[in-house]
């Protein structure tokens, strides 16, 4: 009757561990498949990170030359005025 109780209780510990250590391999493989997506997300949000700093050198070279365009036409309205003037004379 006492072998029946041990070889009960070292079955029941048997399959407590089996158990935990199915719980554990299936916490693990969460856990990796959590910290690949992880990667993968930082991985995409870094490289649209990169496409949007290169769209803002475009854009502010664009500002730059912008900016020259406009003192350019300025020149240009004082050269149409300074013309208009010496042909009313």
């Amino acid at each position: 009757m006492t072998e029946a109780i041990i070889v009960a209780a070292i079955g029941t510990a048997g399959s407590i561990v089996g158990a935990c250590i199915a719980a554990h391999s299936a916490v693990d493989k969460k856990t990796r498949e959590d910290d690949i997506k992880d990667a993968q997300r930082e991985q995409r949000q870094q490289d649209q990170l990169e496409e949007i700093k290169q769209k803002l050198d475009i854009h502010n070279g664009y500002a730059e030359k912008l900016g020259d365009i406009q003192l350019d036409i300025a020149g240009i309205h004082k050269d149409i005025e300074y013309l208009r003037k010496r042909t009313k004379i």
